[in-house]
């Protein structure tokens, strides 16, 4: 059978379903590496993120609905109204199961609708955009349950809150209590007046190999669901991985200003959201960020771009850089952080600044603001300190997606490594990262790999299975390769070349008491990213050599003339 593309274009309501050539299939097989090859072969150089030429794509894997556990996750790419280069967040829930069970691996939406719709997916192959305007102003939950009770209990939804609508750069995509987060992909949904995605018809993945299958089923059948907390375990929340104070400092205790017990028995936020929204705020108040992340998964923001504008607003007031009319800004009133998200989403006051994310509101305010903006490539950073955890801190500026804390998964390699041997450590950054991408064409959860029970080869076997087409570990590695060297060239033509891939101008000239660790300013930086670049394929400045474009057999635009990268705001600001 085909695989199938449905594109969907909101400027004329135009809707129709392509098959996608084999040789795309056989090149990229699905998820992370196809939406790639999909956004940079039909997105246009220069495009403005938030208009409607530019391009977002939803994809599961080739594995979602199919049964298997591990593999429902799906994916949402574009470019990034944060960098202006690729992102792509990942969602969890079971959506993905149900949006490939409608029977696309890719979903592709261009153009701006005239007013809000939602696009609903039914059975037998319908496909339809209704209005939307009821749903307008709603938050996530609401909607998603307004949806539900016109489509059935079953049906799955994706959508935005005010966020999204009201362009926060930082919007994000919720579906059930799940969030496709990082870079802004629900700001651009917002652009395109898209409130939300509906899947009615229940998944239909037929297997082309039920013998196979059934023997991979019997051995899921024992392995250990996820726990339903994210946080991490008491050992992991040592040390530095607390930075504080927009990485000012760092939580010196370990977990005792946390109550362990409650951290590990609760339902509740993940660990990047407890730091941002708490420790990078000066605070470990459980019960606040608990009840701050419910408010940004209902109104739609990334509660790590939110927690790291609303800390760069707070240490620029602390330097007396910002001041904003009429509310009090500062470290020593953790509770004002509720007020900010609902400011921040519907760009009130102050908010309208910070809805901006860090790069443009340090653009703006000028006067030294950019030497406190912990951003990579425009994204807020997560809360790892790259001076101790260089792995982590290489893995994101040599990536496509910046700040992006999922981006490599190079914690899980070293979380209390000071590895600084070059490089080796280059080759652990370059191997984590093909294997994380790798994975991700089957839309595959990295904390399954890192427990044991999605390898590679089970992956490759699993796809074999379900699409008949004979897949080996080696083919998930190359298309890996592919889809990270099509992403850097998409971010080379929109003007993110090597003077991007860096930290914060903090962690270059300043070092770091971490716990027991102590670690310098990070001056060896620049030769690291000379040797991941060679490593990879690509010439000093990061341009995929013709060597590397042959042995992928992938083509690309010339990309020896760049773009500018320009700082624009969504609206007028007033200081």
């Amino acid at each position: 059978m085909e695989q199938q593309i449905l594109r969907v274009n909101l400027s004329d309501g135009s809707i129709r379903q392509e098959d996608i050539p084999a040789k795309v299939c056989r090149d990229f097989i699905g998820g992370r590496p196809l939406a790639a090859r999909y956004l940079y072969g039909e997105l246009a150089a220069g495009v403005e993120p938030l208009s409607p030429e530019n391009i977002l794509i939803f994809s599961a894997g080739p594995l979602a609905g199919s049964g298997a556990r591990g593999v429902n996750r799906w994916l949402a790419v574009t470019k990034s109204p944060l960098s202006g280069g690729f992102i792509r967040s990942v969602g969890g829930s079971d959506f993905g199961a149900w949006l490939h069970g409608a029977g696309y691996e890719i979903l592709l939406l261009t153009g701006q609708a005239a007013g809000p719709v939602y696009l609903y997916l039914g059975p037998r192959g319908r496909v339809e955009l209704r209005p939307a305007q009821d749903l307008w102003g709603q938050g996530t939950q609401a909607t998603q349950a307004e949806l539900r009770r016109r489509h059935g209990q079953g049906a799955r939804v994706a959508c935005i809150g005010p966020a999204g609508e009201n362009l926060v750069r930082y919007a994000s995509i919720v579906s059930n209590h799940s969030t496709a987060a990082r870079g802004g992909v629900g700001t651009v949904m917002g652009a395109k007046r898209l409130k939300a995605l509906v899947v009615e018809a229940e998944p239909d993945v037929p297997v082309a190999r039920q013998d196979l299958w059934s023997r991979i089923l019997a051995r899921q059948a024992e392995l250990v669901e996820l726990r339903d907390h994210r946080a991490p375990l008491p050992g992991a929340l040592k040390g530095a991985i607390l930075p504080t104070r927009n990485f000012q400092d760092v939580w010196k205790a370990d977990i005792d200003p946390v109550d362990q017990p409650r951290l590990l028995e609760r339902k509740g936020p993940e660990f990047q959201t407890y730091w941002a929204l708490g420790a990078n705020l000066g605070h470990l108040d459980l019960d606040l960020v608990t009840m701050a992340n419910e408010r940004c998964n209902d109104l739609g923001l990334d509660t790590v771009s939110a927690g790291g504008s609303i800390a760069f607003a707070y240490e620029l007031h602390q330097r007396g850089l910002l001041q904003a009319e009429g509310f009090d800004l500062g470290w020593e009133r953790p509770e004002a952080t509720m007020e900010l998200i609902r400011m921040i989403a519907y760009r009130a006051g102050i908010g309208d600044l910070l809805a901006e994310g860090v790069d443009r509101m340090a653009a703006y305010i000028g006067s030294g603001a950019r030497e406190y903006a912990m951003t990579i490539k425009g994204i807020e950073m997560p809360g790892y300190d790259p001076r101790v955890r260089l792995l982590h801190g290489l893995g994101m500026v040599v990536s496509a997606l910046g700040g992006s804390y999922c981006y490599g998964k190079a914690l899980h390699a070293g979380l209390f490594a000071a590895d600084r041997e070059g490089e080796d450590l280059v080759g652990q950054v370059s191997r984590i990262q093909e294997t994380t991408v790798a994975l991700e064409t089957g839309v595959g959860c990295f904390f399954a790999y890192l427990g044991g029970w999605l390898s590679l080869e089970q992956m490759a076997e699993m796809i074999t299975a379900v699409t008949g087409t004979e897949v080996a570990p080696k083919d998930l590695q190359r298309a890996a390769e592919r889809s990270l060297t099509i992403e850097r060239a998409f971010n080379l033509r929109e003007g993110l070349g090597r003077e991007a891939d860096t930290l914060p101008e903090r962690f270059l000239r300043e070092g770091v008491e971490a716990g027991e660790m102590t670690a310098g300013p990070l001056t060896e930086l620049p030769p690291l990213v000379t040797a991941y670049y060679r490593r990879r394929g690509w010439d000093e400045e990061g341009r995929p050599t013709p060597a590397t474009l042959e042995r992928l057999g992938v083509e690309l635009v010339p990309l020896d003339l760049p773009r500018e990268f320009k700082v624009a705001f969504s609206r007028e600001l007033t200081k």
